[in-house]
């Protein structure tokens, strides 16, 4: 019996991945560096941490510091937070889990700041039972260590995590925990070579296995 739902978040709660993608775009061409089109596509999944390291170490020929990249990239993504949606069905799958007496929990990539500026406006941390961003961990995924964490946390195995991301699926993966899979992000051969236990087009599909 599930007892709890572990959730990612970019992907997963809110589509944000193209504000995201436009936003760390803006800001490589605020400082006039060259990229390829699969760049973000790439780094799905990873701390921006993550991604503007690779900026600095290889793209950028002056090797500018992540601090300064990132609170460039903070100053265009706030101008797009109004904008930022709900996952379609996210909100109806949570009531239904909350009726059900199943616990959320979410396990991000994203800092507590980026959650802290993002639920201004749409109120979602109060939906869970715990969080664990990236400040909690030093390595994040695809290692396993927050979904570790997450774990130590709850204290039960009988959980399920929901993922859109390769890397998510191989940190709770490595983990031991099932992986549910939504094609919000990923197309299915990239989601089952990451080891997804099931996959689901959307909410909806995926509300109907829980029998709610």
């Amino acid at each position: 019996m599930i007892k709890k739902v572990f959730f990612d978040f970019d992907g997963v709660v809110v589509d944000s991945e193209p504000l995201h993608a436009e936003s760390k775009a803006l800001t490589l061409q605020h400082y006039g560096i060259n990229y390829t089109p699969d760049l973000f596509d790439r780094f799905k999944g990873i701390t921006e941490m993550g991604f503007f390291r690779h900026v600095s170490e290889r793209l950028d020929p002056f090797h500018r510091s992540c601090d300064e990249f990132i609170a460039k990239r903070h100053e265009f993504l706030a101008r797009m937070l109004p904008e930022m949606p709900f996952i379609e069905g996210y909100e109806e799958f949570m009531d239904s889990l909350h009726t059900a007496g199943i616990e959320a929990v979410l396990v991000t990539s994203s800092t507590r700041t980026e959650l802290a500026n993002i639920d201004k406006y749409l109120h979602f941390t109060e939906s869970y039972e715990h969080i664990i961003a990236a400040d909690d961990t030093k390595l994040h995924k695809p290692y396993p260590d927050p979904y570790l964490k997450a774990l130590e946390i709850v204290n039960t195995k009988d959980i399920v995590v929901i993922e859109d991301s390769p890397n998510g699926i191989l940190a709770a993966k490595r983990a031991g925990c099932m992986v549910y899979a939504l094609l919000t992000s990923f197309p299915v051969s990239e989601l089952e070579a990451a080891g997804a236990d099931m996959i689901f087009e959307d909410y909806k599909s995926l509300r109907a296995s829980f029998s709610f």
